[in-house]
């Protein structure tokens, strides 16, 4: 039994409508006291206005369930950056208090048809961000189809080096996959303005395990095996600039499990992320300073990237309970089907 911070989940994707108030109450039971609520919606939310409205649904049903479970939860907006963005949809944003914008590739992934095909057209916009002191957070992957899903993010990597070379921006690359960006990782990590996140379910699996399961599908596609263990290897070196972001992300069963077209892409583990990050990252845990570096990795190194309060609450995580992946999630009138679903997790959250 381990006692360790509240998670600091600064990605996640909360949808719209019927379906927020169940993942926020599903992603407070998997852990979280800190939410970054991604803003690839179905419209998007592009401006000021748009991600305000947002975040204060957010908020009011955040505090509903902390009427209810006295466990509360705060929110990191944040704003779509396309190559329609201005210099004045930024200042507006910051002067709102949003300071962190999501650059997403065309048709990469869920709802990018607002996506960046030219990312040069950006390259203003990013450097008044680093002026105005907003983040800016990719999903690394190539927009160019040339590139297949399993190289689309090792290609991206001289797209973020331009960004950080040209700018002041500090620049955030989502859920790491890809061993490959390690050392380039480590490089772009000296300039002090480079920070990542990494997902449970990457840590998790490999593309053998999760073969053929459409629960598992997700962008950018889990990798291999080598990929995983380089993954948690970084972990291990307990770096500040690397941190939790679990991308949990709710599709309705039957955009899992397809008559026709392809399957959605999107692993849901916000009712159990903690657990599934301890369950990934058990042999660190076990090390003489693991259970601090896991703490650094899941909590405090994000709480410092976004000046955020110290976590509102500890939670018990016990190892060897015989908990398994349920088979599905009821979110509103819809149906979730989790990653794993079945599969044993080595670590559980107690109250």
């Amino acid at each position: 039994m381990i006692e360790v911070d509240a998670l600091a989940d600064v990605h996640t994707h909360l949808r719209e409508g019927e379906l927020i108030a169940p993942l926020i109450v599903n992603a407070i039971a998997g852990g979280a006291d800190v939410l970054g609520a991604m803003p690839n919606t179905k419209k998007g939310l592009r401006t000021e206005q748009e991600v305000s409205k947002y975040v204060n649904g957010l908020t009011q049903a955040g505090h509903q369930q902390f009427f209810v479970s006295g466990k509360g939860v705060s929110f990191i907006p944040s704003v779509l950056i396309t190559e329609e963005t201005t210099k004045k949809d930024i200042d507006e944003c910051v002067k709102a208090g949003i300071r962190d914008g999501k650059v997403y590739p065309f048709l990469r992934t869920t709802n990018a048809l607002y996506g960046v095909k030219h990312y040069g057209r950006i390259l203003p916009i990013v450097k008044h961000c680093g002026k105005v002191g907003m983040r800016v957070h990719f999903h690394p992957e190539h927009p160019s189809m040339i590139f297949n899903n399993r190289d689309a993010e090792f290609a991206f990597l001289p797209i973020a080096r331009i960004f950080l070379e040209e700018t002041d921006a500090i620049i955030i690359w989502e859920h790491g996959t890809d061993a490959r960006c390690i050392p380039h990782w480590e490089n772009m990590a000296l300039t002090g303005r480079f920070a990542l996140t990494l997902t449970a379910h990457h840590l998790a699996t490999n593309e053998d395990l999760s073969f053929g399961d459409v629960r598992s599908v997700c962008k950018p596609p889990v990798k291999t095996e080598d990929d995983r263990r380089g993954l948690i290897d970084l972990v291990a070196k307990d770096y500040s600039w690397v941190m939790a972001g679990g991308d949990s992300a709710f599709h309705d069963k039957s955009a899992k499990q397809v008559e026709e077209g392809t399957c959605a892409c999107g692993a849901y583990t916000g009712p159990f992320l903690m657990p599934l990050y301890a369950h990934a990252l058990d042999k660190i845990i076990a090390t003489e300073n693991g259970i601090q570096t896991f703490v650094n990795f899941t909590s405090r190194n994000a709480r410092r990237l976004y000046l955020l309060p110290e976590s509102s609450r500890t939670l018990t995580l016990v190892r060897g309970e015989s908990w398994y992946v349920p088979r599905s999630y009821r979110i509103g009138t819809q149906t979730a089907l989790p990653f794993g679903v079945g599969q044993y997790v080595g670590w559980k959250l107690v109250d």
